[in-house]
């Protein structure tokens, strides 16, 4: 898919990023919700979390980021791992390499410290790109060896936050709704629809997901205006002509 180049002129991902030199509002905005996940699942021992939307373009991937980027800040240790290995975005948004990566790993047994985890030690957070696009993702996420993998990962990591593709467009976030301590639903102003996020609730609701609550990213900038404007919709498009194309 070619970049817009209008997009590109005023929309900088790596300034949406969460660091010392970020708004007052934006840091306190983090430490909030930092605060009431880590109320929402109490106890010891890691936590597994899933970021998911019902569209794409509700900015959940850089909330995943900067959801670890703000527990790092509290000295915790964190892995942000890319689960959409159809169209990631979250090593473009963080500047890194995206492959070799999840899908390596998963399809390939590579070894999974050396290889593939990059330690950014300018956020203070580890992550685990997305890797090749594989030619079934579900069946990947699915497997016993990603179930491994989460384990191995809650050893090492305080928190392991998972990005998850969009749940009306593919089931891949409800498949590990028994590994997942809890999931956070992102929200767009001027850009969610409720038939959509109602539909996300049922289908995280009928795997027996336990959703920690909505994540409501605030009033749109320009480049929510550009999703806006192109509707939302071409991602859920992307998918049905990859697929079509498989067959």
């Amino acid at each position: 898919m070619k970049k817009n180049k209008n997009v590109a002129q005023f929309f900088d991902p790596k300034k949406m990023l969460l660091t010392q030199d970020s708004s007052f509002a934006t840091r306190e905005a983090y430490k909030s919700l930092r605060t009431n996940v880590m109320f929402s699942l109490p106890g010891a021992g890691s936590k597994c979390i899933g970021v998911v939307s019902a569209n794409r373009g509700e900015g959940k991937s850089t909330i995943a980021i900067n959801l670890g980027i703000s527990f790092a800040q509290a000295n915790h240790k964190v892995i942000v791992v890319d689960c959409d290995m159809r169209l990631p975005t979250v090593a473009s948004k963080i500047g890194i390499k995206s492959k070799p990566g999840l899908s390596n790993y998963l399809a390939n047994g590579e070894n999974i410290e050396e290889d593939l985890i990059q330690h950014l030690t300018e956020y203070g957070i580890d992550v685990l790109a997305s890797g090749d696009i594989p030619p079934d993702p579900t069946a990947l996420l699915g497997s016993e060896q990603m179930q491994n993998l989460i384990t191995l990962l809650k050893e090492y990591y305080d928190y392991v936050i998972l990005d998850f593709p969009p749940v009306t467009v593919v089931t891949d976030a409800a498949i590990l709704s028994q590994t997942v301590d809890g999931y956070l639903i992102v929200v767009r102003h001027n850009l969610s629809e409720y038939k959509r996020l109602k539909e996300t609730f049922r289908q995280l609701d009928f795997s027996d997901a336990k959703v920690l609550g909505i994540v409501y990213n605030g009033k749109g900038s320009s480049h929510s205006k550009y999703y806006k404007k192109r509707g939302g919709y071409y991602y859920y498009n992307e998918y049905y002509q990859k697929k079509d194309a498989s067959q």
